[in-house]
């Protein structure tokens, strides 16, 4: 077993706080991860480090990808707003007006920024999901469709940690006609060049780092208070179809099975200075590419859920039209930050006040409901760098 990969990667002149509180993860405790930042959209931080596999034999490279958890659920969002962008779909119309069947039980007047928003009260599925049926994408936003909501949709809000995927994928499929995952593939990771995956084919998951819980009995914890039949054993695996096991087992994010899916909500695997090159060609042209307006960020970012969730004392996370906004757990550079988290401890996010965008990624999970520290000492470290810059 190797003991230590060197950190590797470019950092531009003026940002070797981020390289340094980045290298300090890796020597206590990060097992293996990637950085990236960019800066009116040029990369000034692309550096990785440590190891993607349990047994620290495999160095993470410039080209593992890994698993990013809700990460994605921030990336497939801008593909929905990228289509507003291009006045395809207006955030403040019904999601019915997209989806016909969407209106079931109630869900007829529940905006697309309200759905987007975690506000249609669809968190779960009921019934059996066989695992078979999550590969039909069609088949499962028919589900959703038909799903009765556990409250007045738009009168409050709860996390959908899958279901979000089913709204996103079939809003960007009733407007185009292609799935997300093929919407994205052909407007925006191929023409940006980017290894970036709804539906991982086999032969790229072949550079794929493995998953690990750092703190094995914390995540046993986890596991053990998700309760069968419990809102949050329904709402996080889907009624048994999915596992967040504790070993990472089958139908965990690291089964290449599930990385094969189109899951929108959960299933991104791709690198950090892919997920960063993303953000910032939400605010720049990138490789010619721009996917977002000014006009169409003001909107997403305008808070549409805040405070406590649905049945719950505690504050939720707090989300504009899909995207995470700033709040205590997440608060990214303040101001008009915009992205997501990710179970374990990944972070993507743009921040349009300074022209910045951030990505870090990681094999080696943490517990979550903090703000992490190892993410946030990078964060920090580019906090201070721009409040010297004029």
């Amino acid at each position: 077993m190797m003991t230590k990969a060197a950190i590797e990667g470019r950092v531009a002149p003026g940002f070797e706080a981020c390289a340094d509180a980045f290298e300090a993860n890796l020597a206590s405790g990060e097992i293996g991860a990637g950085c990236a930042i960019t800066v009116g959209g040029r990369l000034v931080v692309d550096i990785w480090g440590g190891f993607a596999d349990r047994d620290r034999e495999r160095p993470w490279r410039r080209d593992t990808i890994v698993p990013v958890f809700s990460v994605s659920k921030g990336v497939a969002a801008v593909c929905v707003l990228a289509l507003a962008t291009r006045g395809l779909i207006d955030l403040n119309e019904p999601i019915a007006q997209y989806w016909p069947e969407f209106a079931q039980h109630g869900k007829d007047n529940v905006t697309v920024a309200q759905a987007l928003g975690h506000r249609a009260g669809v968190p779960f599925i009921d019934g059996k999901i066989d695992f078979a049926e999550l590969g039909d994408v069609m088949h499962m936003a028919a589900r959703l469709a038909a799903q009765e909501p556990i409250f007045e949709p738009g009168k409050h809000h709860i996390y959908h940690p899958v279901t979000i995927g089913w709204i996103t994928s079939e809003l960007v499929r009733r407007v185009t006609g292609k799935t997300l995952g093929r919407w994205f593939a052909e407007q925006v990771a191929a023409p940006l060049d980017l290894p970036m995956f709804f539906g991982t084919p086999m032969h790229e998951r072949e550079r794929a780092a493995r998953l690990i819980y750092r703190d094995l009995e914390a995540a046993k914890g986890i596991e053990a208070s998700l309760t069968p039949g419990s809102l949050p054993w329904k709402a996080m695996t889907l009624n048994g179809a999915l596992s967040f096991a504790s070993d990472w087992g089958e139908h965990s994010l690291d089964d290449p099975a599930v990385q094969a899916l189109e899951l929108a909500g959960a299933a991104l695997l791709t690198d950090a200075a892919s997920l960063a090159t993303f953000y910032a060609a939400c605010l720049n042209k990138v490789d010619g590419v721009r996917l977002l307006s000014d006009a169409v960020i003001a909107d997403a970012i305008r808070p549409v859920s805040t405070g406590p969730q649905f049945g719950l004392e505690e504050d939720g996370p707090s989300w504009g039209a899909g995207v995470m906004i700033p709040w205590s757990v997440q608060p990214m550079l303040g101001g008009s930050s915009f992205g997501h988290d990710g179970m374990g401890g990944s972070l993507a996010f743009a921040y349009p006040e300074r022209n910045v965008s951030f990505a870090y990624v990681r094999n080696g999970h943490v517990s979550g409901g903090v703000r992490d520290p190892e993410v946030y000492a990078v964060v920090d470290a580019l906090s201070a760098i721009l409040e010297k810059v004029t």
